[in-house]
C-alpha cells in the first residue's frame, strides 16, 4: 500500500492487528460520548483502508434502524474518496469530525466489530502486489466510492454486498492482499449489478402495469 499505510514496523515483527487495536482503543474510553474525530485519531496512522472497513462493516447485516444504513454509509465514502484522490493525511469533514457517539454503545459493539476482523485477517497476507501500488490505489478508490453509494440507498438489502465488499477492500489494503481487493471489487460490483437489474426490472413493470390501466 502507498503512504497511506501502517507499515512503519520491523521486518519479520508482526504488526498490531486492526481488530487488537480496535480493542484496546475502546477498553480505554473513559468519557460519556466519543467523537468520530478521536476514534479516527484512537486507532492511530492505519490509513484508508482500515477506516473503510470499520465504518463499512455495520451495513454488512440488515440494519436494525430505520434508514440507518445511510448515515453509517457516509464515512466510508468519504474515506473512498480521500483514497481515489491519493490524499496524504485523512481529512474528515467537520460535520462527520464532530459527530458523537456513546462510549457505552461503542465499548459493546467494539468486540463484536473486532472479532468480525479477526476473523478476516486470519485469511489475509501479502500478495498480488501490483493491486497496492500507489496509482492502482486510484483505481481501488473509484470502485470503493461506488459501493460506498450504493450501500447509503435506502433499499432494504440493497447494502450487504457492496458493504462486504468495501470490508474486503479496507482489510485487503492494510495487509497487501491484493487477491482481497480483487474479490471484495468483484462481490461489491456484482451485488451492484443485481440491485441495479432489480430497480430497472421493478421501474419496467411499473411502466407496463401504468400504461395498461
Amino acid at each position: 500500500m502507498n503512504q497511506h499505510a501502517d507499515i512503519g514496523h520491523e521486518p519479520g515483527v508482526r504488526p498490531t492487528r486492526t481488530s487488537e487495536l480496535l480493542r484496546a482503543f475502546a477498553h480505554s474510553l473513559d468519557s460519556d460520548r466519543v467523537t468520530l474525530e478521536e476514534i479516527v485519531s484512537g486507532l492511530g496512522d492505519r490509513g484508508l483502508g482500515v477506516l473503510i472497513a470499520i465504518f463499512a462493516l455495520p451495513n454488512i447485516l440488515p440494519s436494525t434502524v430505520p434508514f440507518g444504513n445511510v448515515a453509517t454509509g457516509i464515512p466510508p465514502l468519504v474515506f473512498a474518496v480521500q483514497l481515489m484522490l491519493g490524499v496524504e493525511h485523512l481529512i474528515l469533514p467537520g460535520f462527520l469530525a464532530r459527530r458523537r457517539v456513546g462510549t457505552h454503545w461503542l465499548k459493546a459493539i467494539a468486540p463484536k466489530v473486532a472479532s468480525v476482523l479477526s476473523w478476516f485477517e486470519r485469511l489475509l497476507k501479502p500478495r498480488m502486489s501490483w493491486v497496492t501500488t500507489v496509482y492502482t490505489e486510484r483505481f481501488i478508490g473509484a470502485i470503493a466510492i461506488i459501493l460506498a453509494l450504493v450501500s447509503t440507498l435506502p433499499i432494504p438489502f440493497a447494502h450487504n454486498l457492496p458493504a462486504l465488499g468495501l470490508v474486503l477492500i479496507g482489510l485487503g489494503l492494510i495487509e497487501r492482499d491484493g487477491l482481497a481487493i480483487l474479490i471484495g471489487s468483484a462481490i461489491g460490483l456484482l451485488g451492484s449489478i443485481v440491485l441495479g437489474l432489480v430497480l430497472f426490472g421493478l421501474a419496467h413493470g411499473l411502466s407496463f402495469i401504468i400504461h395498461t390501466l
